[in-house]
C-alpha cells in the first residue's frame, strides 16, 4: 500500500531539516532498532528527494508540488516523527508547515 504526498518545495525543505536529529539517535533494544531503521529509511528518502528538488529549483519550478511516495509503514513513521519533532519548533510558520503535513498524513492513513 502506497501513500503519495504532494509537498511544496518549501515544505520538503522544512520536513527534511526537521528530521535531521534522527541521524544522531541511538537504539538499544530490538524494537528501538527496528523503529530507528524505518526512521532512517524515511529520512533518507526525504533527503534524497530534497536533494533532487534543490538541484532543479528555479523561478518557474518553485510553485510546482513534489510527489513523495511512501509505503504505509513509512508514512506512519513520518507522522510519528513529525509529531515528536513539532514540539521543539518555536517558529510559527515552520510549525504550521509541519502541521499541514501531519494533517495530510493523518487523513491518508485513516
Amino acid at each position: 500500500m502506497k501513500i503519495d504526498l504532494k509537498l511544496t518545495h518549501e515544505a520538503i525543505t522544512i520536513i527534511a531539516s526537521t528530521l535531521q536529529p534522527i541521524y544522531k539517535s541511538k537504539a538499544h533494544t530490538r524494537r528501538e532498532k527496528s523503529t530507528l531503521s524505518i526512521a532512517y529509511d524515511v529520512a533518507g528518502k526525504l533527503d534524497s528527494k530534497f536533494g533532487s528538488v534543490k538541484l532543479k529549483t528555479d523561478l518557474f519550478n518553485t510553485k510546482k508540488k513534489v510527489k513523495v511516495s511512501l509505503k504505509y509503514h513509512e508514512a506512519d513513521m513520518l507522522e510519528l516523527l513529525l509529531l515528536g519533532e513539532i514540539k521543539g519548533v518555536s517558529d510559527n510558520y515552520i510549525r504550521q508547515q509541519i502541521q499541514k503535513v501531519i494533517n495530510e498524513l493523518n487523513q491518508k492513513l485513516a
